[in-house]
This record gives structure tokens, C-alpha cells and sequence, in this order.
């Protein structure tokens, strides 16, 4: 959890505005401690009030998107939200990765139930979703790609693919899927609490009608679904909510 919150910085910021704020306070306050405290303090405040559930499986999406898929982050979706109160819709996470002369667009879609166990319907809201994301791409990236809420380093990908420039152009899609799990598990064993994990994840995917799929046929062939199943997860989630601080 701690390291999770951690990555908080990360995920509003990039590295050059990271460092704009943190030798702006620490010009100010010759201390790196307040210099460091003041940059996650400012990167806290642009959560959501009310919303953990939300913000959670957001955070934990851009953070999976690059460990597993070394994809970096295209555009910031905390940086454009400008009322706390408000937030912009479209995709939960747009990523990118150069890869053996192809440009791979990652767009990817977090759902996150909390309270009783909702597999099936956090699995069909994310099909619904992503689908949703694909379709709207393009007229997402009108709305962006010339303002300042492109990665500086990305910003001629953006302008590269909105003028249809950009050659052998791929989307992979990403759906994580965070629900509350109330199967009971092992306790002791990590090769069992490992095993039972995995297969009770099977056991519920099994479950999920076939015909679902059908929304987003064209896109199945690059869907990549990451589950995420959590065992108390409004417990997980007040904890999440008090690490990140009051304002949330």
C-alpha cells in the first residue's frame, strides 16, 4: 500500500514538473524534507473527494501499465483536473511504447467495485468501457494534443498521430478489474494462498456469459485483462483513503 501511495508524485506529474515544484520549495525552504512533503501534498490534492474506489484503480492502472507492459504515460489525467470536483472523462490510462519500428498506443480502462463481490459486473462495465474508449479516441485527442496536457517528451507522437503522419500505429487494450473477493483463503501457505488466488479467479471468469464479448469484437484480439481481486476491500480502500490524506 505504502509504495502504491508512493508513486502518487508519478502519477500527477511528470519528472521536469516534479523537479520545477520540489526546487521552487526547496529554494524557499533549504530543506528537502518540506521540499519532498510539499510536492506529494500538492499531488494529493488533485484526488477526488468521496472517490478512493475510483482513484485507487486508476492509480494502480498507470502503475501496472508500466511495470508489465513498459509503456510510458501519454497524457495525465489528474493534470486536467483543475476542480477536484470534476474530473475528465475518457480513458482511465493512455500509454505509449516504441517497439520494432511500431508505435503501440495502450489505452486502458479501471473498474473498481467495492462492498460485496461484483466480478461479473465489473468485467462486463470494463468490456462496455473500453469499447467505449476506442471509439472515442480520436475526438479525445482533438480535445488535448495542443494544450498542455501532453507529455512534453510525447507531444510530436500526439501531433504525429492526430495529423495521420504516425506510421504502423497499434492499440493494445487494458481492462484491470478490481473487485471485492470473499472466498476464503489459506492461512499460512504462500504457495496455496498463491494457487487459491489464481484458481478462484478461473473459477469466476468461467462463470461470465460468453456473449458479452460481442460488444467489443473488433478489439478482442488486443485485449489484455488484468484481475485483481481483493479480500475486505472497503477496509482496503479506508486505509488507501487515510494514507492519501484528509483531502480525499
Amino acid at each position: 500500500m505504502s509504495e502504491l501511495v508512493n508513486t502518487i508524485g508519478s502519477w500527477v506529474y511528470n519528472r521536469q514538473k516534479q523537479n520545477e515544484i520540489y526546487q521552487k520549495r526547496f529554494q524557499t525552504s533549504n530543506s528537502i524534507a518540506i521540499a519532498a512533503s510539499h510536492l506529494t501534498n500538492l499531488a494529493h490534492k488533485k484526488f477526488r473527494p468521496g472517490h478512493p474506489q475510483g482513484q485507487f484503480g486508476e492509480l494502480l492502472l498507470f502503475n501496472l501499465l508500466q511495470h508489465f507492459f513498459k509503456a510510458a504515460p501519454l497524457l495525465r489525467k489528474q493534470k486536467i483536473t483543475t476542480n477536484i470536483n470534476l474530473e475528465r472523462n475518457g480513458a482511465d490510462a493512455i500509454h505509449y511504447k516504441p517497439e520494432a519500428g511500431k508505435h503501440i498506443i495502450y489505452l486502458g480502462e479501471s473498474k473498481c467495485y467495492e462492498s460485496k463481490y461484483q466480478f461479473s459486473a465489473a468485467l462486463k462495465r470494463s468490456l462496455e468501457s473500453i469499447n467505449e474508449t476506442f471509439d472515442n479516441f480520436d475526438s479525445e485527442m482533438d480535445l488535448y494534443v495542443y494544450d498542455d496536457f501532453i507529455e512534453p517528451d510525447l507531444l510530436n507522437v500526439a501531433e504525429s498521430y492526430k495529423s495521420g503522419t504516425l506510421q504502423n500505429v497499434q492499440f493494445e487494450f487494458v481492462c484491470l478489474v478490481v473487485y471485492n473477493e470473499n472466498k476464503e483463503l489459506p492461512s499460512s501457505n504462500e504457495i496455496e494462498i498463491h494457487n487459491t488466488i489464481r484458481d478462484v479467479v478461473i473459477e469466476r471468469a468461467k462463470k461470465f456469459e460468453e456473449n458479452h464479448f460481442q460488444i467489443c469484437h473488433k478489439i478482442l484480439s488486443r485485449l489484455h485483462f488484468i484481475i485483481f481481486p481483493l479480500w475486505e476491500l472497503d477496509q482496503f480502500l479506508d486505509n488507501f483513503q487515510s494514507k492519501v490524506g484528509s483531502d480525499v
